[in-house]
């Protein structure tokens, strides 16, 4: 049966909520959980920053703003797990960074299928969403393929995002603080 890449980012989704709720309840297995989190979400990550986002972009142009959002929600999550993924598995620091992770990805798969994916459904007729779905795969293999590597925004992305909410003296903080402050004012946002 022909599966259109909607039904296939909601299963990548499902997916990530499963290991998200096994990492909660099963930290004797982070270890293992955390290396199946990061390589399945950086391949899903690249496989719609790399397939659908771009189709999205082009038949919708007034998207490419939600299509940016949601690479820069991608990235951020990237960081998360490349922070994580240098963390004890028992310390309190892996249990914080782990709750902003689910919180993060949790808002961004809501805006994903509630905003992102309808628009997707509608601009693009069925066939050429199961075409989508076979690209989609294809780059998630590839990805899935090489050894894990979480990407992190530039310094100008992290400058700009803290710009746009407002973070005080963004342009004398280094990037590790640039990501510190954006993900906390982004917190106090809700």
């Amino acid at each position: 049966m022909a599966t259109d890449v909607i039904s296939l980012i909601k299963e990548d989704h499902r997916d990530v909520e499963s290991l998200f709720e096994r990492l909660q309840k099963m930290p004797e297995n982070r270890p293992a959980l955390l290396a199946e989190l990061a390589a399945k979400f950086i391949a899903h990550s690249e496989g719609e920053e790399d397939e659908v986002y771009p189709v999205l972009a082009r038949r919708r142009p007034e998207e490419k703003g939600e299509v940016h959002h949601g690479t820069e929600e991608h990235h951020e999550a990237e960081e998360m797990i490349s922070q994580l993924l240098g963390t004890d598995p028992e310390s309190p620091e892996f249990d914080t960074v782990l709750h902003e992770l689910i919180d993060a990805v949790t808002h961004h798969v809501e805006e994903e299928e509630t905003d992102i994916l309808p628009v997707l459904e509608r601009a693009v007729p069925f066939e050429e969403r199961v075409q989508l779905g076979r690209a989609f795969s294809k780059r998630k293999a590839e990805v899935l393929a090489a050894p894990i590597k979480p990407r992190s925004r530039t310094k100008d992305e992290l400058l700009h995002q803290a710009r746009e909410l407002g973070v005080e003296g963004a342009s004398g903080m280094s990037k590790d603080e640039l990501i510190s402050a954006v993900r906390q004012k982004k917190q106090a946002q809700g």
